[in-house]
This record gives C-alpha cells, sequence and structure tokens, in this order.
C-alpha cells in the first residue's frame, strides 16, 4: 500500500495549512468546521505543526476568591475551560466558602525542574569513576550547563548507580517558565561537556549516554518527584467556621471528618498516589485556561487533602507537590491565553509563584465543595436519574428544515400560499424552567426563530415566527432536583416526593393543550398561534406562535422595572386575564389539575426555613414565621373560602406579559397553569409592578377593579379572604423558591418581589 505523505509537514504558513486542508478534502476528510479559526499563524507557528484549525473550548470565571497573601487581602478571579457541567458551579461554591471564611493562605515550598540523564559504561567499576568524577566537579558543570539558558539556574545533581548504569538527576530553578525545554538544552550541552571531560580525565567513554533515562517522572506520577520535587511545591489552607460549613456546604465538621480517616485508609490501601478528591479537574481547566502544557496535568494532578477539627471550625489544607506550570513561554503567550493569565494577574515575569498560589487556592476550593457535596448526600442526589435511563432519538437541528415547519403549520397559516420558510439568526433569551430543563440533557429547547413568507391577495408578507420546543415535566424536575441538591439534600429528596401534585408536571402537554384553546376562542390577548409538532416518542413538544417584534412592543421583559407600569397598563392586564378567568371552563383541559398545595406541605416548610434561616429578610422575619406556622391550616383556609375556582395562568408576571404599541397586553408561557383562585393571578402580578412603597389606597384600588369585573353578588370579604389565602400560597410556593434558589444563582427581581408581596399580605391582614 502506498502510504500518502501529508503536504507542507512541519509548515505553520498560510500556503501549507492550505495545502493540507485541500490534501483532507481529496481523501474525503471533512474538515470545515475546525478550519474555520480566529487563530493567527504568526502566534501559534511555535506551538503547533502540521496545523490546520482548532477546535474551542468554553471558558467559565471562577470566584471572587478571598485571597491572603504578604499581610494584605485581595479578591481574585479565575478563567477555567472545560466541558463537564457543573464544574465552574463547584468551583464557585468552594471559592464563596473560602472567602465567607476570611480566604485562604499558600506557600510556595520550592520550585524545581528535573531532567534525568542515563550514562551506560562497561563495568560498575567505570560507572562508580564517573560517578564520583560528577560529584566533585558540580560546579563547572554548573556553569556550563547555565551558560545556555538566561533562568535556567542548576541546584544539584543527585547521582544514582545501578550496576553498570549511571542516572544523574539534574535539578533546576528556572524562574517564571516550567523549564522543561530549558532544561532539555541545558542538560545535553552539560552531558556532551561532561562526557568530553571525563574522557581527559580517566580515559573512559561511556558506551551510550541519552538526554532522559525516565529519571525526572517527565509527566508521570513518582513518588521520588513528590518527595524531592519537580515541579512547584505549593501548599494552600483555609480555615472554615462552623457556621458556613452549615449554611453553605449543607454539612456538619463532624460529618466531614467522620469521612475523612476511613476514605484515606482505604485510598492508602489501594495505593492511591497522594490522597484528594478531584483535584485533577481544577487543574486542568485551569491549565486549558491560561495555555499551560496539558500533557502535565498527570503529574501536576497529585494533591494532598488534609482535615483538622479546630474548636468550632475545621482547618483544611491542600498540597500540590508537583505543580508543572509557567507564567511566562509555552502557550502562554498566546493571546486569549494571556489574558486570562492576565485576569489573574499571573502573567510574565516575577508571577510564577503568585499562578501557583491562586491555582492551589482555588483548587482547595474545588476539593471543599466537592467532598461536602459527596458527604452530604447532594452528589449522589444531583446525578440521580429519577428512573429515566430509556434510549431517545431526540430531535437534531439540522432536521429543523423548511419542510419540517411546513409540516406544523396549521390555524393562521391553513389559507394562505407558503412561498418560503428560514430559520434566523435572532437569538431569544429562554425562561427559567427551559434553563433549569437545559442542565439534564443536550436535547433541543427553548426559541428557534423563522421567517414565513406567503401571499395574501396577491402580496407578499414576510412574518417572523418561532418555534417553542418544550421540555418534558421530568426534565423541569429533574433539573429542580439537581438544583435543589446543591442547596439542600433532604429539599431535593421532598421536591421528588412532591412532584406530582407540582404546577410543573404536564408543563410540557398543558401549554399546547392552552395555546389551542385560546387560539380556538380567538382569546386577543395572546400571541397568534401557528401550529404544533409533537411526537412522544422522541420527545418532541412543539408549538409554533407568533414573534413578538419589539418594535411592535411597549413594555416586554419588564420584571426588573414596575416603573414603566403605569395605571391604565395594570388595568389593562388585569381585565384581559379576567375575560379568561371568566370564560373558561376546567372541563376543556386533560392535563392541567388542581393545586393542592396542603399535599406538599412538608416541601414548603422545608423551603420556608431555608428562607427563614438563610436569607435576610430581618425586617419580615415576623411575618415569615407567622406564614410559616399557618402552612399546616392552608387546606382549612382553602375549604372556607365560597367561591369558584378557575383555569390560573400561575406564571403571571411581567416575564410573561408584553404591552403592545397600542396597549394590548399579550400574556404568554401557560405552561405552569393549574385550577385556582382566580386572585392568584392579581396578586402576583400586582407583587411585579407595584412599587415598594407603594400605598395601600392604590392596592386596593386594583384590588376593587378585580372585583367589580365580577359578578357584585359576591361578597367583598369573601373576596378578601381569597386574596389573602392566594397570596400566602404565592409566597411559600413560588416566591420562597426564587430566593433559596438566589444561594445558588440570584434573580435580579426575587428580593424586591417578595418584600412587596408581604408588605401587601400585611396590608390584607390589616384590613381583617
Amino acid at each position: 500500500m502506498k502510504i500518502p505523505i501529508i503536504p507542507g509537514r512541519g509548515l505553520v504558513t498560510s500556503t501549507s495549512t492550505n495545502m493540507r486542508l485541500e490534501f483532507l478534502n481529496t481523501q474525503n476528510i471533512d474538515t470545515h468546521l475546525i478550519s474555520d479559526s480566529k487563530l493567527e499563524l504568526q502566534d501559534i507557528r511555535n506551538n503547533i505543526e502540521s496545523y490546520i484549525g482548532s477546535t474551542e473550548i468554553p471558558i467559565g470565571i471562577v470566584g471572587p476568591l478571598l485571597f491572603n497573601d504578604a499581610h494584605k487581602q485581595e479578591l481574585v478571579y479565575c478563567p477555567a475551560g472545560t466541558l463537564e457541567g457543573a464544574l465552574i458551579a463547584s468551583m464557585n461554591r468552594g471559592a464563596k466558602v473560602i472567602s465567607k471564611s476570611n480566604g485562604f493562605t499558600a506557600e510556595v515550598k520550592w520550585q524545581k525542574m528535573t531532567r534525568s540523564p542515563m550514562f551506560i559504561f562497561n563495568s560498575k567499576k567505570e560507572a562508580l569513576i564517573f560517578k564520583k568524577f560528577v560529584e566533585t566537579n558540580f560546579f563547572r558543570i554548573k556553569k556550563t550547563a547555565e551558560s545556555y539558558s538566561n533562568h535556567a539556574e542548576l541546584v544539584n545533581i543527585n547521582s544514582i548507580q545501578l550496576n553498570q548504569v549511571v542516572h544523574l538527576k539534574f535539578e533546576y530553578h528556572t524562574g517564571d517558565a516550567s523549564g522543561q525545554n530549558m532544561t532539555t538544552t541545558c542538560t545535553w550541552h552539560a552531558m556532551l561537556f561532561i562526557v568530553e571531560a571525563f574522557k581527559k580525565a580517566s580515559g573512559i567513554v561511556p558506551i551510550d549516554f541519552v538526554i532522559e533515562g525516565n529519571g525526572a517522572s517527565d509527566k508521570k506520577v513518582s513518588h521520588y518527584n513528590i518527595k524531592s520535587g519537580r515541579g512547584i511545591h505549593v501548599v494552600a489552607e483555609c480555615t472554615i467556621p462552623e457556621k458556613v460549613i452549615n449554611e453553605v456546604l449543607r454539612t456538619t465538621s463532624d460529618k466531614l471528618m467522620d469521612c475523612f480517616y476511613p476514605s484515606k485508609k482505604l485510598a492508602l490501601k489501594d495505593g492511591m498516589v497522594g490522597y484528594n478528591i478531584n483535584v485533577a479537574n481544577s487543574i486542568a481547566s485551569i491549565f486549558v485556561a491560561t495555555g499551560q502544557d496539558l500533557a502535565s496535568i498527570h503529574e501536576s494532578g497529585i494533591g494532598i487533602l488534609h482535615l483538622e477539627k479546630k474548636d468550632e471550625a475545621l482547618n483544611i489544607k491542600l498540597t500540590l507537590p508537583n505543580l508543572v506550570i509557567g507564567s511566562i513561554g509555552g502557550g502562554t503567550s498566546l493571546p486569549k491565553q494571556s489574558q486570562a493569565l492576565e485576569i489573574m494577574n499571573c502573567y510574565g515575569s516575577g508571577k510564577v509563584n503568585r499562578l501557583a498560589k491562586l491555582i492551589a487556592g482555588f483548587t482547595l476550593g474545588l476539593e471543599i465543595s466537592t467532598y461536602a457535596a459527596i458527604v452530604s448526600g447532594e452528589f449522589a442526589k444531583a446525578h440521580e436519574k429519577l428512573g429515566r435511563n430509556k434510549p431517545v432519538k431526540w430531535l437534531l437541528k439540522s432536521e429543523i428544515t423548511t419542510d419540517f415547519i411546513r409540516s406544523s403549520l396549521g390555524a393562521f397559516f391553513e389559507d394562505k400560499h407558503i412561498e418560503n420558510i428560514a430559520l434566523s439568526s435572532d437569538l431569544i433569551e429562554n425562561g427559567i424552567l427551559t434553563n433549569i430543563a437545559s442542565k439534564v440533557n443536550k436535547k433541543i429547547i427553548g426559541f428557534i426563530p423563522f421567517e414565513i413568507k406567503y401571499k395574501n391577495d396577491n402580496e407578499s408578507i414576510i412574518k417572523k415566527a418561532l418555534i417553542k420546543s418544550k421540555p418534558l415535566d421530568v426534565e423541569v424536575i429533574k433539573g429542580l432536583h439537581i438544583m435543589a441538591a446543591s442547596i439542600n439534600p433532604d429539599l431535593s429528596d421532598l421536591l421528588k416526593m412532591s412532584k406530582q401534585n407540582l404546577e410543573y408536571k404536564n408543563c410540557h402537554l398543558k401549554e399546547v393543550e392552552l395555546y389551542e384553546y385560546l387560539h380556538h376562542i380567538d382569546f386577543q390577548y395572546c400571541p397568534k398561534y401557528y401550529g404544533k409538532h409533537i411526537n412522544p416518542k422522541r420527545e418532541i413538544h412543539m408549538i409554533l406562535q407568533e414573534y413578538l417584534e419589539p418594535s411592535s412592543i411597549d413594555i416586554m421583559n419588564s420584571e426588573n422595572h414596575p416603573e414603566c407600569w403605569k395605571q391604565n397598563h395594570i388595568l389593562e392586564v388585569i381585565t384581559s386575564i379576567s375575560k379568561f378567568h371568566q370564560n373558561v371552563s376546567t372541563d376543556h383541559f386533560k392535563h392541567v389539575q388542581e393545586f393542592k398545595p396542603w399535599l406538599s406541605v412538608e416541601l414548603y416548610k422545608k423551603m420556608m426555613m431555608i428562607l427563614i434561616t438563610e436569607c435576610t429578610y430581618d425586617e419580615h422575619i415576623v411575618i415569615l414565621n407567622s406564614l410559616y406556622d399557618e402552612l399546616d391550616d392552608l387546606e382549612e383556609e382553602f375549604r372556607s373560602i365560597n367561591l369558584e375556582r378557575t383555569i390560573i395562568h400561575n406564571d403571571f408576571n411581567p416575564r410573561n406579559i408584553a404591552i403592545r404599541k397600542d396597549g394590548t397586553p399579550i400574556i404568554y408561557d401557560w405552561e405552569l397553569a393549574m385550577i385556582d383562585f382566580s386572585h392568584r393571578d392579581i396578586v402576583e402580578f400586582l407583587s411585579f409592578v407595584l412599587p415598594l412603597d407603594f400605598k395601600k389606597e392604590t392596592l386596593f384600588f386594583y384590588l376593587n377593579a378585580h372585583y367589580k369585573l365580577y359578578t357584585t353578588s359576591t361578597d367583598w370579604n369573601e373576596w378578601l379572604k381569597a386574596y389573602r389565602y392566594s397570596l400566602k400560597v404565592y409566597i411559600i410556593t413560588r416566591l420562597s423558591f426564587y430566593e433559596v434558589s438566589g444561594l445558588l444563582a440570584k434573580y435580579d427581581f426575587s428580593k424586591r418581589v417578595l418584600n412587596t408581596a408581604l408588605a401587601i399580605l400585611k396590608c390584607l391582614k390589616d384590613d381583617k
């Protein structure tokens, strides 16, 4: 067989790169994605051969991490590259723990780089003479070696004789570079000097000699290097108070200690090198971001974790004995990698020790976070599959073609002549539930914009539209389960136990059902419904609907801007949703269930307790405690209200309500619809659009406006009872979720809305 030769091997030029790509094309090898690279050839020509393009690894930011160094404190950040979901989140949790514990300290014990040439002689006697020669001529050898570098400093040569073979372990200090290349050059010239000088002194010539006899354990793990040093030996430590362990790590110091020594004992028995949880994860991610030698991850990933109880705190220490890194040289000089180092203030000369300390500190944070997750049960719960493991052929983006969309259209387009359909490059932000569910798998969910060109009375019209691809309810629950596990493992257990009673059940079915109904009754206050695509076997649940063009909208995505909502807007929204509440019949829906929060009382008690103890609501602590106490009475309070229930939107706020330029409200995202009192939608809406300093008269103006839209035969006091009950349920089940979730990721609107809702509740209670 004739073996083809790839053209331009070894060259990194525009011409040679194009030649290689053309050659691969002739071999039917597709490189169009890899070859689409933004790297400049002049930047990489010393870092790669036979270049054809690049791949991308996403970079996340970790921090701030409180660093104590040289009698000063500073907050530092670290770029980290990974394809492993949840790694950056865990590193950030660890950074939070350390920062809330007054930071970490770190110490560099030494920095060394070794090269270990091997010399073979005819006899043990010759080898012994050679060994003694090297030991007595160290300074001559040192002078020769150092003359070939501006940075390398030869500090020691350790001679090891094994029969007729002598291994010399050259130990260097290499400044701010990791030093593999410079020590190779220096050692090679030192070897040539040694052989010539030894020949002159003794008349003996080695049979053979090589630059590396594997004694340096280059990019490998060895006990010798751990003890004697290769790379930077750095130790980072912090002391975490019991309060932080309880509140952030969701466990106790006793439990962490109880698990530490037994697991360490087994690691020793199994021959584990060092003892750590997942040091390599952090090392690899920082190496990727900062241009370090990725092949050195193996030896650099050795870590020795130690825990020690100290009064009402836990001292945690991490030793990285062989951290092979540089703040100059190698890949650190590439533009993005050098910028990553600059974020850490670690680029250039004099910065390698700082880099080592920060890598150790951020890695210590990951060790703390992951170990606590394992001990608390969070690690297992966050990875639990919730019983769903069947293989599914998910829809691919490539399948969303013109024919696919055309076959899914109906409703508005039934009598229209469609000329063309094209996907759009517009980006539409997904909602909270979609973002939560997206952590579970990589299927297509969320918004996909497209354009439809059609004829109407011989006039060509282009209309923008949206595909909304729904996650399954089990995926939403699983995403919530993962989130809850990171907050409190008991919360995740309770969430799983309650899943059949929550508003998330059937969320992928309810919204399709609602949109079809709204289209059927010609409801004017929602986006136009264009069709659907349902394939349960492939878990496809898609709605095709109107795209809300920003230029035609007066108010949209205004959850953080109550000042946008004027009196006329608020009244129009209350009127529009009330028309739906009054005319809809619960009999029309198979998938919308009654909301009975008392069936999940233990879940809501846990959520409220976390809210009370861990979120800062001192000014409302009395009313929050009262709500907690009233949880057991919710069913009784519900049954005391003599009013009919209806289908409610149940996520009725400015995230899901827009106002057109003509003042018409548009209500969308009906996936959480439930059967409950209409009052629930009204109190949620008002909690978002009223300012924090609203007047009681203003509140009751809107409540009365809502009341007057219904039959006047209903008693006002009965109507108020439904407001009070609905507001309690809203705070307990939804707003507590927003705030408790904020322990991981804050929602900007959450604290303000909860404060407003509590103020509304106070007004309603005062009006009894």
